[in-house]
């Protein structure tokens, strides 16, 4: 959702739309800054979809997101109402209870958290 983070991961600036995720809601993880998302009907988030990831890339945001997630695939719509193939990390089944019941709220988010988020995950790349 934020490109400094797919930055800090990937230590690539990759090509990104906005784009909306329907049936997928988007919650704050308990005791952290950042979100999961998990099915639910009618639910809309909001995104961004990233273009032309490369494998090494893939290993770094798999290696990221960790067992909490699993990697998904979705359609997504762009703003231009073009749907597209994706892929998102979804909060795996056996650990929905680690979700709040707070919406996650990126402006928040980059206002409050963000700063201190990337000097944790700073060279994340280089370990993984």
């Amino acid at each position: 959702m934020i490109p400094e983070v797919m930055y800090a991961v990937t230590t690539r600036m990759l090509r990104s739309k906005n784009a909306i995720l329907r049936g997928y809601a988007r919650f704050t993880v308990k005791g952290e800054s950042y979100p999961g998302i998990i099915p639910a009907t009618d639910a809309v988030t909001e995104g961004i979809v990233y273009f032309d990831v490369d494998e090494l890339s893939l290993k770094r945001l798999d290696a990221f997101e960790g067992d909490l997630y699993r990697c998904t695939p979705v359609r997504v719509e762009t703003e231009k109402e073009e749907m597209l193939n994706a892929e998102t990390y979804v909060i795996r089944p056996e650990y929905r209870g680690y979700l709040s019941s707070k919406e996650w709220n990126v402006k928040e988010f980059v206002q409050k958290h963000l700063k201190a988020f990337l000097e944790i995950y700073s060279g994340f790349q280089k370990n993984s």
